[in-house]
């Protein structure tokens, strides 16, 4: 192949392709799917499809706390792996959720795009996908890194959202449920903060990602036809 001077190259900057449900979905349809009330601040949790151990560890206390109170709801899906162990330990601290409609854990959802449309706040891995989404929606996040991932590339999605104001930032290896816990109670309880931190994730986000490389490859192709 004959070789292509720097020159001659263009880099554009689309984002990540999402789904359409993402963008569609209404917090009324996500409240009503979970059984939630779309009045009440609602926590979405989720360690990405296979959830994440360190912050299903962290998330015990928060949910025992959680189930004192009936102000904020929180939607934490733990993964198929840790689901019956969280579910045990719960109950061994007192938890009956059958009793406490204000938190709901679940081991996959199949409805993501639902639950992300009632969340007022996510605690989140930092997958490039799942900021995609996130972003495009315009959700504040807490976001914990996963700590192997190739290059830390994950920590610096976390640290971009982070120095725009979308996100907080929390190490795994400093995830504990307290310090968890203090970051949760902050910004459910600042409104202002909340409303800042969502105008910031929705300004990073790329909702049209896919229309525009599919653009692209278009003109591409027309513009071959027409040489």
């Amino acid at each position: 192949f004959p070789t292509r001077r720097s020159s001659d190259l263009k880099v554009v900057c689309t984002g990540n392709p999402i789904r359409k449900a993402v963008l569609t979905a209404t917090r009324e349809e996500g409240a009503k799917a979970f059984g939630f009330d779309p009045a009440k601040k609602t926590v979405l949790i989720s360690g990405g499809s296979r959830g994440a151990r360190s912050i299903n560890n962290a998330m015990v206390d928060v949910l025992v706390e959680a189930a004192k109170q009936r102000e904020v709801q929180y939607l934490h899906v733990t993964g198929k792996l840790d689901y019956e162990d969280i579910i045990s330990r719960l109950k061994a601290k007192g938890v009956n959720l059958d009793e406490t409609p204000n938190v709901k854990v679940e081991p996959y959802l199949y409805n993501m795009p639902q639950a992300m449309a009632m969340a007022d706040l996510v605690v989140y891995r930092a997958g490039a996908t799942g900021l995609a989404e996130l972003t495009a929606r315009g959700i504040p996040a807490i976001l914990i890194p996963y700590p192997y991932a190739a290059e830390n590339h994950q920590e610096h999605n976390a640290r971009a959202l982070e120095a725009a104001g979308a996100a907080r930032v929390i190490l795994n290896r400093e995830l504990k449920s307290d310090n968890l816990q203090s970051t949760l109670q902050e910004l459910l309880a600042d409104e202002d903060k909340l409303t800042a931190m969502a105008s910031a994730s929705r300004a990073l986000g790329k909702p049209q990602a896919a229309e525009d490389i599919a653009d692209m490859v278009i003109d591409m192709i027309q513009g071959r036809k027409t040489k």
